[in-house]
């Protein structure tokens, strides 16, 4: 079998992504550079942050929670269903993500399009042009494919090199729009550099959507303030930022096995009162947070089950699974991992 063949057969026996039927869907995504290389350097993370952010702002796709690591990064993504937007809409979207240049020709080419429906009555030129840039909002594989081929083309260029540079295609699992589960998912992102032992607490690590927010970033603070009015409760950044340091610092805790937040620091925000459920397991390498598919309540991954039932064997006959490993709380993901599941740092 030829390189060619081999590919393609690969392409052909990939398995479907799993996406999620609500209006609404959340997803936590992780992606690795080829052979784990070291790659992320300040300057290179900041580019990459830049890049999501303006594609954040095209395609209505919120980042919620994030984290840029040497050789890999972790998003937290609310992908809502994108309704017809207007052309004055449209056009400040593509404001937000083309250069100045790029959107001279942009606009050029609707102008000419537009003249043309109105000259002739015939809209398929303005339809067929609005939908070359509508059918990338509230799309994720449309939004994390663009976010590494943007970076893979400008860090390729610039240390001259080819090939692909990502190990391959992104993890992605469906998470449900649960307040408790969101959350859970969001401390893990933002304390992927403690667990990892770059620093003692998640804010003092500047690529992480805490640290972000800490500093003043109004994006990831509204990032934030999402995940804590998931049922239509109005929050201020104060009263989410109290909140969400309690959970962060309960669920990141030290112990003697692990890496974490000082049992003294986290006694002095614990101080204002709360707790954080799975405070025993979010700092830890958890795979079903990268590997569960989809992850929530008992109901939610039925659901999946039930809508993606096709992708299934005919003898498996039910899609909750529970997790190893620890207290999960009512937690369940749809795919039975068998080993590591969870690993301290």
């Amino acid at each position: 079998m030829t390189f060619t063949q081999q590919i393609a057969y690969l392409i052909h026996m990939r398995k479907p992504r799993i996406v999620g039927q609500r209006e609404t869907n959340y997803y936590h995504v992780m992606s690795r550079v080829v052979d784990r290389r070291h790659i992320f350097g300040e300057v290179e993370k900041e580019f990459f942050y830049r890049a999501m952010r303006r594609l954040e702002a095209f395609t209505g796709v919120q980042v919620l929670s994030y984290c840029i690591m040497s050789n890999h990064f972790h998003l937290l993504l609310k992908v809502p269903t994108v309704v017809e937007l207007d052309d004055k809409t449209l056009m400040e979207r593509l404001r937000k993500f083309y250069s100045k240049q790029q959107m001279a020709t942009i606009s050029q080419e609707f102008e000419q399009a537009l003249s043309h429906a109105h000259s002739t009555g015939n809209n398929q030129w303005l339809s067929v042009l609005r939908e070359k840039y509508m059918c990338r909002m509230g799309n994720l594989s449309s939004f994390v494919k663009e976010l590494k081929e943007c970076f893979t083309k400008w860090y390729n260029h610039r240390e001259k090199r080819r090939g692909t540079l990502w190990e391959e295609r992104f993890k992605s699992v469906l998470v449900e729009d649960s307040e408790k589960v969101l959350l859970t998912m969001a401390n893990y992102i933002d304390l992927n550099p403690v667990r990892a032992g770059l620093v003692k607490c998640p804010q003092e690590y500047h690529h992480c959507s805490y640290a972000e927010a800490i500093a003043g970033g109004m994006l990831a603070r509204a990032g934030i303030i999402a995940l804590l009015q998931m049922h239509g409760q109005k929050s201020s950044w104060k009263l989410a930022s109290a909140q969400y340091q309690k959970l962060l610092f309960v669920a990141g805790e030290e112990t003697d096995t692990r890496k974490g937040i000082n049992t003294e620091k986290v006694r002095r925000v614990l101080e204002k009162g709360g707790e954080l459920p799975l405070r025993e397991l979010v700092l830890c390498h958890v795979r079903y947070f990268n590997d569960g598919v989809a992850l929530g309540s008992r109901l939610f991954v039925e659901e999946v089950f039930v809508q993606n039932r096709l992708l299934f064997g005919e003898r498996r006959k039910t899609g909750a699974r529970r997790m190893k490993g620890g207290d999960w709380e009512g937690l369940f993901c749809l795919r039975n991992l068998s080993h590591a599941l969870v690993a301290p740092s």
